[in-house]
């Protein structure tokens, strides 16, 4: 069929389909013949093993999986793996439809979302739509039947009556529910986000956060079965799938020395190999599949380097039981583990919280398989604590004892990259208001680049045996399946390794994840898992066929790639692409990234991350917006140029109280790329701020944290001058403030000349407890007290908490002990609280707590903290300070 004299539709266009539940024999035949029709060459796969020989005549693969054996080789071809809706799409658009909106791969997490929007700020909008576009959604400015989601926070919104009073399938939700999946990275349920009345919005909600298991982990909980025995037992009566088990037809499997199996175990795996289609051999040379426990041994090495499918027992009975080939590399447990742990893991004491069912057994397993140790109780000498919410006893305490309190993707993804990952990472301290993260476990995909360094890094070639060998070549020619590895024949090998939890058997489906493409033509992007809801929980079905319905939201998009750009620096900027009212705080990124080339652009009013904080809920504006700029449609046209190159940076700056980028965001990004230009780096980032401006002292959370770096405090008229005539006064005066300094019972110059010697240690050895509720909340003082160098705690009057004493020989104490109020206060402990019923019954509990333990409680408003941070020395006036019963 000609288009416009363009040629068939599909000219050029060879491709393959890889049958499965959802492409039966029927839409294969049906995907053919349009194919076909309109100029598409269609290769068939084998017949006996559905495996594709022909990989480098095509152009495209059809499938609902990208758990096939040569997905990697396909990405490195630049071949698209396409679902069968690319094909529908394509017909009814009369063009070929993008390859990434329909792609296979679950890391696509919004495949599935046709959004629209009502009544949402320009820049949180432009931000939405850039972030679902980049990850495989799509766009529909008006309503019609094709939306699956309205996002709004006003349901009086003409398209919210319109969805409800025509009852359209589509759901209601509120903008951070978007918010929250990109900032985890996972796509977690609507429910507590969904209108009338959402969840998430709700105050004093103290019911439980319900338990959600996953599907995904599916005989993947434990790496090696109990005893060594099969996971599945065959049913006495094969049923018809059975009779035809093709998963590993033709393929020769080679067991591991390391599985250690009894001669009547090996019998009966070998029969079940046999009758997947497959066989055993003694030589992993000949071999396709290795199966063993641990990475290491020659076997395993040769394996790996080979490009050998290497998978686990639990693997090899996940397959045969499915009769449906799945990835080793998918499920973090379908792999080998390392015989001792990992590398930083042996002095962790890990316990678990909120996790249920299968999510606690694979949770606890991996633990044991990093070589921490886990603990089934929480002690003050536990290091971490894996956490689905933080609802629950445990998050309390490991509060008040100062434990890492982190979800279960700091887990898989230390297990995954063979290295403990830095906790400052915010993806694994996020935990969705009213959201159970067991929902989303077991999502999570091997870097096998970090296996392959640590456990099977080739020995580098001598420039004389650079040439390889044709036998060396033709192996090599194998899609690598596998890429991670082991030091063959560890010498310590662990044989007490505590033996692994119980496994339930569970319904659910593998999920791959990202794997980058090598060079080649431009198909599609790749990124992270869709879960499957939990049974229980009320989710109307999203849909899973056909993309046909939603072909005119994704013609509304254009310029894909300006929009993925756009995603990407919106996730840097402060809290995410979000700022609905009703929202409640979240943590924002410390420092501003460089200023771009100038490029005409709106934005949108941003959260300041800096109050007073000497009144609750403060809204107090310093003026500076935190967030990246968001392109508008004149930005996406102008041409790109060059960035100038920038001077050295000269001074950190930091703006606090002044008001002049209040309204006009563009001119605060004028200004801020003509103070780079002076090499002036505006940051909101307290730690190295070397110059202060703010047009008195303030109170600020920015102000109080940034005196510990001792700037140069200046009044806003310094920036003023900066701005107006191009250049910086070299030595300006210091800020001016006689009013608040008599206020606040200190003098500006000399808690500059006291921060200069103490050197971000004024609370150096100390811990100070902060209660929950207190005014201006715990994270305002936590930066402040950490900021100088001590450690804040929340306290929340549990029973047996051993109270952190200061030591008074201290060999790292320096210069600021003078600053720190005398021998008198080594016999201190401070509390800083509200005066609220609930607190006061907390400061009984403290001054009891302390009391037992010899130490003298001092009940203090939050006013010594915020004075004592400003005033660089710590000095105790009870009258001023303490909180009386």
């Amino acid at each position: 069929m000609e288009e416009d004299g363009r040629g068939p539709l599909f000219e050029g266009v060879a491709h393959t389909i890889l049958p499965s539940d959802e492409i039966d024999s029927d839409k294969t035949q049906a995907l053919i013949e349009a194919l076909h029709t309109n100029g598409g060459r269609y290769l068939p796969v084998r017949s006996g093993d559905q495996r594709i020989m022909n990989l480098d005549d095509l152009t495209h693969i059809i499938s609902t999986t990208i758990d096939f054996p040569e997905y990697t080789a396909a990405l490195e071809h630049g071949i698209s793996v396409v679902k069968p809706s690319w094909v529908t799409a394509s017909v009814q658009k009369r063009k070929q439809a993008q390859p990434r909106q329909h792609s296979p791969d679950p890391s696509q997490y919004f495949q599935h979302v046709v959004l629209t929007c009502a009544s949402l700020p320009e820049g949180d909008q432009d931000a939405i739509i850039a972030g679902v576009i980049a990850l495989g959604g799509q766009y529909s400015s008006p309503l019609s039947k094709l939306v699956t989601h309205i996002v709004t926070e006003d349901m009086e919104h003409p398209k919210c009556h319109i969805a409800q009073d025509r009852d359209l399938p589509c759901k209601i939700v509120l903008p951070h529910w978007f918010d929250d999946c990109l900032k985890l990275g996972r796509l977690i349920s609507e429910r507590p986000y969904l209108h009338p009345d959402p969840e998430y919005l709700r105050k004093d909600n103290t019911t439980k956060v319900r338990d959600s298991n996953t599907g995904t982990l599916d005989g993947a909980t434990v790496a090696s079965p109990p005893s060594g025995t099969p996971l599945y037992s065959p049913p006495c009566s094969p049923s018809e799938s059975r009779k035809n088990l093709n998963a590993l037809v033709s393929r020769k499997v080679k067991l591991g020395e390391d599985l250690q199996l009894s001669s009547r175990l090996r019998v009966t795996l070998e029969d079940l190999i046999n009758h997947a289609g497959a066989s055993t051999t003694d030589d992993v040379e000949e071999a396709h599949v290795y199966v063993g426990n641990y990475r290491d041994g020659e076997d395993y090495v040769k394996a790996s380097r080979a490009g050998l499918e290497v998978g686990n027992l639990s693997w090899l009975y996940h397959v045969i039981n499915r009769n449906k080939y799945a990835s080793p590399q998918a499920k973090l447990l379908h792999y080998p583990i390392p015989r001792n742990g990992l590398p930083g893991f042996a002095d962790m004491r890990i316990s678990i919280s909120n996790y249920t069912g299968d999510a606690r057994i694979y949770l606890e397993n991996l633990i044991r398989y990093t070589g921490a140790e886990f603990t089934k109780t929480m002690k003050q000498d536990n290091t971490h604590l894996i956490t689905a919410h933080t609802n629950s006893e445990k998050c309390e305490a490991a509060q008040e004892w100062q434990i890492n309190i982190v979800n279960h993707i700091w887990l898989e993804e230390s297990f995954a990259k063979c290295a403990v990952q830095p906790l400052t990472n915010p993806r694994y301290t996020h935990f969705p208001a009213r959201t159970n993260l067991g929902e989303v476990a077991g999502q999570t995909r091997f870097d096998m680049k970090k296996v392959e360094q640590m456990f099977f890094a080739k020995p580098r070639e001598s420039p004389q045996k650079a040439v390889r060998s044709p036998d060396a070549t033709a192996k090599s020619s194998k899609p690598a399946s596998s890429v991670g590895a082991v030091l063959a024949g560890s010498k310590n090998n662990r044989t007490d390794m505590p033996s692994p939890a119980q496994v339930a058997n569970d319904t659910g489906f593998d999920e791959p994840s990202t794997i980058k493409k090598g060079p080649g033509r431009p198909r599609k992007s790749v990124s992270t898992p869709r879960f499957r809801e939990d049974e229980k929980e009320n989710e109307s079905p999203l849909p899973s066929t056909g993309r046909a319905s939603k072909i005119k939201a994704s013609e509304a998009i254009h310029g894909h790639a300006d929009d993925i750009a756009l995603f990407q620096k919106e996730m840097k900027r402060k809290g995410g692409v979000t700022h609905g009212t009703g929202r409640r705080p979240s943590q924002t990124d410390l420092v501003s990234s460089p200023i771009p080339a100038p490029k005409p652009r709106k934005k949108r009013t941003s959260d300041e991350a800096t109050y007073d904080a000497t009144k609750l809920g403060s809204d107090l504006s310093d003026g500076e917006t935190q967030a990246q700029d968001l392109n508008t449609k004149a930005a996406k046209k102008a041409k790109l140029t060059a960035p100038a190159e920038l001077p050295p940076v000269r001074y950190r700056m930091m703006v606090t109280g002044d008001e002049r980028w209040m309204s006009s965001k563009r001119q605060e990004d004028a200004d801020r790329r003509s103070l780079r230009q002076l090499g002036v780096l505006v940051t909101i980032d307290p730690r190295d701020v070397q110059i202060l401006v703010a047009p008195q002292i303030k109170r600020t959370r920015k102000f109080v944290s940034a005196l510990a770096c001792a700037p140069t405090v200046v009044n806003t008229s310094y920036l003023d001058h900066a701005l107006n005539e191009n250049g910086l006064i070299e030595d300006p005066e210091l800020l001016q403030d006689d009013e608040n300094e008599e206020r606040f019972g200190f003098t500006l110059a000399d808690a500059l000349e006291r921060a200069k010697i103490n050197n971000r240690k004024l609370f150096h050895g100390w811990t100070i407890y902060v209660t929950r509720d207190v005014p201006g909340g715990f994270d305002t003082y936590k930066d402040i007290v950490e900021l100088n160098g001590g450690s804040a705690v929340v306290y929340g009057g549990r029973k047996g908490l051993e109270l952190a004493k200061r030591a008074q020989d201290d060999s790292d104490a320096g210069p600021e002990v003078k600053h720190q109020g005398g021998k008198e206060e080594f016999g201190c402990v401070y509390l800083v609280a509200g005066e609220s019923a609930a607190e006061k019954h907390l400061s009984k509990l403290f001054r009891e707590l302390a009391a037992n333990q010899g130490l003298e409680a001092r009940v203090v408003k939050h006013d010594w903290l915020l004075n004592t941070a400003m005033s660089q020395e710590v000095v105790w006036d009870e009258e001023r300070y303490a909180l009386k019963d």
